[in-house]
């Protein structure tokens, strides 16, 4: 199996066709990414034009990391978007349908959906540069350098934002708690 980055620099070079197996290898965690910043349809789109960013902007592709200059391209065509038609619709949180009849064999998958619910309304009232980072080094397993990368910031800036939204979830989890 090849690097992202040598298929990447395959693809730089003309070899358009190479660019399916990273569209293979990145459709899911992009969608994923997007996803949680904005509604379905509007991630369908950005996942797109985020390949065709890819494609149109090939040759100012150099490395280190594909997967942060991926990253990069969908998080600016999303800033893009969001310039172009003002404020998005964003995801918040999933909805719990009201579980009529709980039964002794359905009480432990109703907790932890309440689990669930409980850490993504905690992560949703966080502020929207923490979220960010929380997603792209917990969801995605991106590295601080790369998140940096991504970001256009410094990796002690990401590890200082990490460290702030990890002490904010603490707090928002135990809100969500006492309620």
């Amino acid at each position: 199996m090849h690097s992202d980055e040598s298929i990447m620099q395959q693809v730089a070079d003309g070899d358009i066709r190479q660019l399916g197996q990273l569209y293979d290898r990145y459709k899911q965690p992009l969608y994923g990414f997007l996803c949680g910043r904005t509604d379905r349809a509007t991630a369908e789109d950005l996942l797109q034009t985020s390949f065709e960013r890819v494609i149109k902007y090939r040759g100012s592709f150099k490395g280190p990391s594909f997967r942060a200059w991926l990253y990069t391209i969908a998080r600016n065509a999303l800033s893009d978007r969001q310039r172009a038609d003002g404020k998005i619709p964003v995801k918040n949180g999933m909805d719990l349908t009201t579980l009529k009849n709980i039964t002794p064999s359905c009480h432990e998958a109703w907790e932890k959906k309440e689990i669930k619910k409980q850490s993504e309304s905690a992560l949703a009232a966080l502020p929207e540069n923490y979220r960010e980072v929380v997603d792209m080094a917990w969801k995605r397993g991106m590295k601080y350098a790369e998140i940096a990368t991504v970001l256009g910031t410094s990796e002690a800036n990401v590890k200082v934002r990490i460290h702030r939204a990890t002490k904010q979830l603490r707090v928002n989890y135990a809100k969500l708690n006492r309620q």
